[in-house]
């Protein structure tokens, strides 16, 4: 866009949309007036229900009526406070197609890479590679979408693409800490952006978008820098946020939900691969919550453990001791049968 013929032509078609967006405002005031005249009447309505529940006592229809009507009023207060920052703003003239020209001219000496899309009536600027906290993020393109400036009061005209994307490990849309979607989240920039494209001011709007994209704040961003890498899962090396990762107590290493789990008995965090399951209720418990048995050695958890034995073992154990016992009573029993006899020969051969 270096001829001064084309910029005539984009400054041209830009002054147009300027004239279409100061009539806008008007426009979306009155929609925005008419959606608080509609709110009004509904919270009159439910009044008039809420009226005639307390009369009838229908005690649950009037607690519905209150619960509509408190929604109803808090999208009332939103719509009152929007309303008044698009009403109270003074009138703006539309900049003269001359300072348009120089805002053009402005914009060249400011960005190395400028482009004006005539088929899809977009003007575009480069920035150079942006690096936040010693984390690569690579050069964006500011594209502002001509056509769509006319909706400046109901979404954004202008996006930021990527071109050298470098996007947060755990999301691919998230490009830049405060782009998402290619979505700029603009902070307590929002009204001095605005402002600037309402008074055609381009080089002020896109010089305040790339200082946005080279600044970062750790209290809005969409994933912050330390998390931006991620960390792998120590298991499968999936790529996890702070949020979704889980520290094994026994083996100190991150892992997945997927590749970790709890002990029931501890309530301690644990890999599967320091987690065993035990045999006999398959439980999955953790090393410090899993015993040897003392007859065999199977592994069993604290529940299915009695006197040092797992469950089968405790009932062989008994099952030998009942065999044991009814033995003996056998053998005592037989001893007492045959002891009267013995007696009787006794006294047959004293006699």
């Amino acid at each position: 866009m270096q001829d001064r013929k084309t910029i005539i032509k984009v400054a041209n078609q830009i002054q147009e949309v300027l004239m279409k967006l100061r009539n806008q405002r008007y426009l979306e005031v009155l929609n925005r007036l008419t959606k608080f005249i509609s709110q009004f009447q509904e919270v009159g309505s439910e009044s008039k229900k809420l009226g005639l529940s307390l009369s009838r006592n229908w005690h649950m229809a009037a607690d519905r009526c209150c619960s509509r009507a408190n929604r109803l009023l808090s999208d009332m207060s939103y719509s009152l406070t929007s309303i008044r920052q698009l009403a109270e703003e003074p009138h703006k003239k539309v900049s003269k197609l001359s300072l348009v020209i120089e805002e053009l001219k402005q914009l060249q000496q400011e960005f190395d890479n400028i482009d004006f899309d005539k088929a899809g009536n977009t003007l575009s600027v480069e920035t150079e590679p942006v690096t936040l906290d010693d984390i690569y993020l690579g050069p964006f393109r500011i594209q502002l979408e001509l056509n769509k400036l006319c909706e400046l009061y109901r979404g954004s005209p202008y996006y930021i693409v990527a071109l050298d994307p470098h996007p947060a490990a755990t999301s691919e849309d998230v490009t830049h800490p405060h782009v998402s979607n290619e979505q700029l989240c603009e902070g307590d920039g929002s009204a001095a952006i605005r402002t600037a494209l309402e008074q055609g001011r381009l080089c002020d709007f896109f010089t305040m978008i790339r200082s946005v994209l080279n600044t970062y704040n750790p209290d809005s961003p969409y994933i912050s820098l330390s998390e931006w890498d991620g960390s792998p899962c120590y298991d499968c090396g999936y790529t996890m946020s702070s949020e979704d990762a889980y520290s094994c107590y026994h083996c100190d290493n991150e892992y997945c939900s997927e590749c970790s789990t709890y002990c029931p008995f501890c309530e301690e965090t644990v890999c599967l691969g320091c987690a065993s399951q035990c045999p006999h209720c398959e439980e999955t418990v953790c090393p410090e919550c899993i015993t040897e048995c003392s007859e065999c050695g199977s592994l069993c958890c604290k529940s299915c453990l009695e006197d040092d034995m797992c469950s089968n073992c405790k009932e062989d154990k008994e099952t030998e001791e009942n065999e044991e016992q009814q033995e003996n009573r056998e053998k005592t029993n037989k001893q007492n049968e045959s002891q009267p006899e013995a007696d009787s020969t006794a006294i047959k051969l004293a006699s």
